[in-house]
């Protein structure tokens, strides 16, 4: 089966990426493909990540369903203390990595498997030029009201991160419900911002300054992606 519109065209978009470090490309899959992606993420059991003041935190979709209203106001104001404070996130999640791992054969690890073989990553590679790609992180997100991700540059020391990633499958946005990934200067400026449509493949190198954008209270829905990064062995 084919999963990548075999009507892009990969010189056009080689020479955008190389001139900017970063590209939007709409209609990157084949509409069966996203299709069924959409459907999938749309039967996730979000856990919950964000960051306290003892470091990284999940919480299940179990256990959030468990916190009294009193507990989830406590934890809101421990994440939004920490943003105020240092590098901090709050979105939904699922570990693709994790479930293919385990040998899971639902649509998504299957997807994550097929990420990570060869079709896709010599796409990648003839995309950015970026040729030492051998590996990929994925994991489905969903940002939904009182989600964010604050700017940060996507390096980590113990890992050779060199391309991010997210495959967008969101319908009927509306960019004033946030959620949309901003790139910034040296000077704090908002130099580009990656609207999150249907069926399009957000690619920038790392290290590059970005957020994703507080989703406030009076959203009507929630913005769903795979989202992750190429990395070098």
């Amino acid at each position: 089966m084919q999963y990548i519109n075999p009507q892009l065209d990969i010189e056009q978009l080689g020479r955008a990426f190389q001139r900017d470090g970063r590209l939007l490309i709409r209609d990157f899959f084949e509409p069966a493909v996203v299709e069924a992606l959409s459907r999938a993420v749309d039967e996730i059991d979000w856990a919950l990540t964000y960051r306290d003041v003892n470091g990284d935190r999940v919480l299940s979709g179990e256990q959030l369903r468990s916190l009294s209203a009193e507990q989830r106001a406590m934890l809101v104001e421990g994440i939004n203390l920490v943003a105020s404070q240092e590098f901090q996130f709050s979105f939904c999640t699922d570990s693709l990595v994790a479930a293919a791992k385990r040998g899971e054969s639902h649509l998504l690890a299957r997807f994550m498997r097929w990420m990570a073989d060869e079709e896709f990553l010599a796409s990648i590679r003839r995309i950015t030029g970026v040729t030492d790609i051998n590996r990929v992180y994925a994991q489905a997100t969903m940002y939904t009201r009182g989600n964010f991700l604050v700017v940060h540059d996507d390096h980590v020391d113990a890992e050779n991160r060199r391309l991010a990633y997210v495959i967008n499958l969101t319908r009927n946005w509306r960019a004033d419900w946030g959620g949309l990934l901003h790139f910034t200067g040296p000077q704090g400026d908002v130099l580009e911002s990656y609207f999150p449509h249907f069926n399009s493949l957000s690619l920038f190198r790392v290290p590059q300054q970005h957020f994703v954008s507080y989703v406030p209270p009076f959203a009507q829905g929630e913005r769903t992606a795979i989202t992750g990064w190429l990395i070098a062995a």
